[in-house]
C-alpha cells in the first residue's frame, strides 16, 4: 500500500504536468532523496521547481494538503537564464542534484547537468578594487564603535552581530567562495576556517570592539590597493 503522502504528491504533480505552460517539474531539498512511496516516513514538506515556458518573475506558491506543505517555486526561460548568469547560489545548489519528476522536451537531465557546471565554476568573483572597497567600509564601521558609550546597549549589541556577518560574508566573497545562507553561516566557516571560527567565537568575551578588529584584521590582512601608473608618450 503506497503512502498518503505519495498519493497527495502524485494528485499535486499531475495538476503540474497537466499545465501546457509546463517545461519540468523537479523535487529539491531533502524529500528528494527519499521514496515517497513508503508509508512510514514522516515528510512535512515538499519542495518542487517548475520550469515554464512564459513567465516574467519567479513565483513562490505555498500551500498546505492534509498536514504536508508544498512550497512550489516557478522559473521562467527568462528567470532561469537570470539565475544562470548570475550564478544564484540556492538555485545552483538545489539544481545540481534535482530529481526530475516531468520532462515534456526531454531538457531537464542538461539543465541539471548546466547547474552543476556552473555551480562547480564557483561564485562570480570580485575584483582586488572591489575587495578593498569592502575592506574600507567594514573598517569605517566597526571603528563606529569604539566608543562605546554613544549607544544604547541593544543598538551596541545590534551593531556588533551586523558587523560580525559583514566580515564572515567578506571571508567568503574575498575568497571566491559561495556565500551559504545565514543559518549555515557559522557551521560553514567552522569547516572553512576552524582558525577564524575559533576567533568569532571569542567575540562573546571581553572588548568586542576590539575582537571585532581582530577578525577584521584576519580576514583581510592580505587586501591591499594596487597602485597602477598610467605612462604616456
Amino acid at each position: 500500500m503506497t503512502s498518503k503522502i505519495y498519493e497527495i504528491c502524485k494528485i499535486e504533480i499531475e495538476k503540474l504536468k497537466q499545465n501546457s505552460n509546463t517545461i519540468a517539474v523537479f523535487l529539491v531539498g531533502s524529500a528528494k532523496n527519499i521514496d515517497l512511496k513508503v508509508a512510514d516516513k514522516n515528510i512535512n514538506d515538499i519542495d518542487i521547481f517548475v520550469f515554464v515556458n512564459v513567465g516574467e518573475n519567479q513565483v513562490r506558491e505555498i500551500k498546505k494538503i492534509d498536514g504536508i506543505e508544498f512550497d512550489i517555486n516557478y522559473f521562467s526561460r527568462r528567470v532561469f537564464k537570470h539565475l544562470i548568469d548570475n550564478k544564484e547560489y540556492f538555485f545552483l545548489k538545489e539544481m545540481k542534484e534535482a530529481k526530475i519528476i516531468f520532462d515534456r522536451n526531454n531538457t531537464a537531465s542538461g539543465i541539471i547537468q548546466l547547474c552543476g557546471r556552473k555551480y562547480l565554476e564557483g561564485p562570480n568573483k570580485v575584483s582586488d578594487e572591489e575587495k578593498f572597497f569592502m575592506k574600507s567600509e567594514i573598517e569605517s564601521n566597526i571603528n563606529r564603535l569604539k566608543n562605546k558609550e554613544k549607544f544604547d546597549l541593544f543598538e551596541y549589541e545590534f551593531l556588533v552581530n551586523l558587523y560580525l556577518k559583514e566580515l564572515i560574508v567578506g571571508y567568503f566573497t574575498i575568497n571566491n567562495k559561495w556565500i551559504p545562507k545565514d543559518k549555515r553561516l557559522f557551521k560553514e566557516l567552522k569547516i572553512e576556517s576552524p582558525q577564524l571560527y575559533k576567533l568569532v567565537n571569542e567575540i562573546k568575551d571581553g572588548d568586542k570592539y576590539e575582537k571585532l578588529l581582530e577578525i577584521y584584521n584576519y580576514i583581510y590582512k592580505d587586501v591591499v590597493m594596487k597602485n597602477y601608473i598610467k605612462i604616456t608618450y
